[in-house]
């Protein structure tokens, strides 16, 4: 297995930098933050509480609990642990000290796996979609499966925003991350509360591997705050998972994962959405996911041959 980081435009285009250094760090959260905040599970026929709705515009993440069943999130895990074992040619393996211990992530699994595609195309997770961003329709932009091994202490998500790497261009796009396996608060995603409602200009998205990053971006994105900068403007959320919960937030919402001091594989699937309003950015620049639409122009409506349209 290799270790694959690229950009669109060039696949060499990282350079040695240690100006993000303390954004790998994700420490156990402290006194400013906010454990154990309410968490929702879906009513009847996956309806979603107003209050989830409401916890997501005004913070930027939200929990909902059981939004899958275990034997649909048991056929997702497996699927995962094949596509690692059967990496596409988009594929990463994210170095680090740990040697042979993976961290992977795959773009858009559901291409070339069932179970993925199901869930993505015909399950009640796009109405979900659909109330949480109060919009009538939904555009799928890509789904994002993560894999960490067992002792991948210092495999960390760098802090970031996933808007730095979107060519979706709005607020209304959400990642709904869910989880395969019990994960407790301490090894779950951490996230900056009310970061979504900044009017900073997009970030320069970090990589997975410290002291590498890369040399170009999209246009106009400046650098990522620090971690004491960002510790000094939010307060950081966090929630223990289990199999099927779903942590869901805004592409602008800033967040972490540690690395995984479990005795076991963590997986998870983020699909990501985009609700109306939202337009395609056709600019040249650095973005992580490998999909164009070569068809769509700048400022276009994104749906259509590449994004499929759900809702």
């Amino acid at each position: 297995l290799q270790t694959i980081h690229f950009s669109m435009n060039n696949p060499s285009s990282t350079m040695q930098s240690d100006a993000y250094d303390s954004l790998y760090h994700v420490p156990v959260p402290d006194k400013n933050s906010i454990e154990n905040f309410p968490s929702y599970t879906l009513g009847a026929d996956f309806t979603v509480p107003e209050l989830a709705i409401t916890q997501l515009e005004k913070d930027g993440v939200v929990c909902l609990r059981n939004v899958l069943d275990l034997d649909t999130v048991n056929a997702l895990r497996d699927e995962a642990d094949s596509a690692v074992a059967n990496p596409s040619e988009h594929a990463r393996f994210v170095s680090g000290k740990e040697g042979g211990k993976i961290f992977y992530y795959e773009f858009n699994l559901w291409r070339r796996h069932p179970v993925v595609r199901s869930v993505t195309f015909d399950s009640h997770i796009v109405d979900i979609a659909a109330k949480l961003m109060r919009s009538e329709t939904v555009t799928l932009y890509y789904t994002n499966t993560f894999v960490k091994d067992p002792g991948t202490d210092t495999k960390v998500t760098p802090w970031h925003e996933d808007g730095s790497y979107s060519r979706f261009v709005g607020k209304n796009v959400i990642n709904m991350n869910i989880s395969f396996d019990y994960m407790p608060s301490e090894t779950t995603l951490k996230f900056k509360q009310g970061s979504h409602k900044r009017d900073d200009p997009l970030s320069i998205g970090p990589t997975f591997i410290p002291g590498v990053e890369y040399s170009d971006a999209m246009p106009n994105q400046v650098s990522m705050p620090s971690q004491s900068e960002l510790d000094e403007r939010f307060g950081t959320l966090y929630w223990e998972v289990n199999p099927g919960d779903a942590l869901v937030f805004y592409q602008r919402t800033i967040h972490a994962g540690p690395g995984n001091t479990l005795p076991t594989r963590r997986h998870s699937t983020a699909f990501n959405f985009a609700g109306a309003g939202v337009t395609y950015d056709a600019r040249q620049g650095f973005i992580d996911s490998p999909d164009v639409d070569p068809d769509l122009k700048h400022g276009d409506p994104p749906a259509g041959r590449v994004f499929p349209k759900l809702k």
